[in-house]
């Protein structure tokens, strides 16, 4: 019997023996990975080297989010803008910049990265400008099945709603354009909006609106506004957003 218990604790021994090597290996390459894991930090395009976050999103496991940029916290949701962000942990990229005037809600919500971003944009009766949220885009964390490599992948949509113009209220537009006309130069932004609203709705507009560019010159801002415009009536025409 005594001879048995010996031979059963040297066959135990030689297991667990034959384990410690492994667990060795395995907490060896753990270690590799933290040590090899980069900082969360943020690209700085001046420089061409990074910065330490203002702030930093958990989104799940092996995925955050370093944000250097502006925060008004005065606000509720808080409002970014003019920064970076880039990913940390299992695919660490650049996932985007924001210059001086482009403002957006973030926030999570597992397991996605949440970015709205503000537009100017025609609202209320009296169709007045208004930055408010435009498009979000959900970011995510997948793996490649064939390659097994961690990615960043981008949903962006369309989440602004719009007021449908009465027809009373496309006349005005129409009144303000007239006035418009006298100028070769485009210098209204809150007309602009107001024609584009009116093309979302009517075919009629909508051709007005697309055909500005071959009448008018638009020139700096002014361009990048109209483009924006564009880019929005192209998406409401593609059915990308719920119009009331």
């Amino acid at each position: 019997m005594m001879l048995n218990m010996i031979r059963q604790l040297d066959r135990t021994t030689m297991a667990l023996a034959r384990t410690l090597p492994t667990a060795a290996i395995v907490l060896a390459t753990i270690q590799h990975a933290v040590a090899q894991t980069p900082p969360c930090e943020c690209p700085d395009h001046r420089t061409e080297s990074s910065q330490a976050p203002d702030t930093v999103f958990h989104v799940v496991q092996y995925f955050d989010v370093a944000f250097c940029g502006r925060i008004d916290r005065s606000v509720s949701p808080f409002v970014y803008s003019e920064f970076t962000m880039r990913s940390c942990g299992r695919a660490p990229v650049a996932l985007a910049t924001r210059t001086p005037g482009r403002a957006c809600h973030i926030s999570v919500s597992k397991p996605y990265l949440v970015v709205d971003e503000f537009a100017l944009l025609p609202t209320g009766p009296d169709m007045h400008l208004e930055s408010r949220p435009c498009w979000r885009t959900r970011l995510v964390m997948r793996v490649h099945e064939d390659t097994l490599q961690y990615a960043i992948n981008a949903m962006p949509e369309l989440i602004a709603t719009f007021e449908k113009p009465t027809a009373e209220q496309c006349a005005l537009v129409q009144r303000r354009l007239d006035a418009v006309s006298t100028s070769p130069f485009w210098m209204d932004k809150e007309v602009l909006g107001q024609v584009f609203l009116c093309a979302i709705y009517d075919t009629s507009w909508a051709t007005r609106f697309q055909e500005l560019r071959t009448t008018y010159a638009f020139g700096g801002t002014m361009a990048e506004f109209y483009d924006e415009l564009l880019a929005v009536y192209h998406d409401v025409s593609r059915g990308s957003s719920i119009s009331k």
